[in-house]
């Protein structure tokens, strides 16, 4: 098992579970449109970005965390304690919402899209 911290969390986990999984595991919500439990981790969406540390050692820029498995010494802090994965994600969102007016009566999913559920929890 490796322990690692997840917004100032520690939780035990198998080696190799991804990072979002760990963060499940401790009911933190990290968005996401490409992550599924049952496929391979693409990380395409780039929604689910995080700040990471290992060993006192941060990475240089945020990391999409269902494609990083845990590792020993592992600080991660999510867009719930991090301006820079906040301000990440929230770039990432605006990047799909260019395109994507919003107009959702007239959409086949209107009140059923992840895209409009997350924009607007995400103001």
């Amino acid at each position: 098992m490796i322990t690692v911290v997840i917004d100032g969390f520690e939780v035990s986990v198998p080696k190799g579970t991804l990072v979002i999984r760990a963060a499940e595991q401790l009911g933190i919500q990290i968005p996401r449109f490409c992550d599924h439990p049952l496929l391979d981790p693409v990380g395409a969406c780039r929604q689910c970005l995080v700040d990471i540390e290992i060993n006192g050692r941060a990475f240089p820029k945020p990391q999409a965390s269902c494609t990083i498995p845990v590792e020993p010494g592992m600080i991660v802090k999510t867009q719930l304690t991090s301006a820079v994965a906040d301000k990440a994600q929230k770039g990432v969102m605006e990047l799909l919402l260019i395109n994507h007016p919003l107009d959702c009566p007239v959409c086949d999913k209107g009140g059923e899209c992840p895209l409009q559920n997350q924009a607007l929890s995400s103001g």
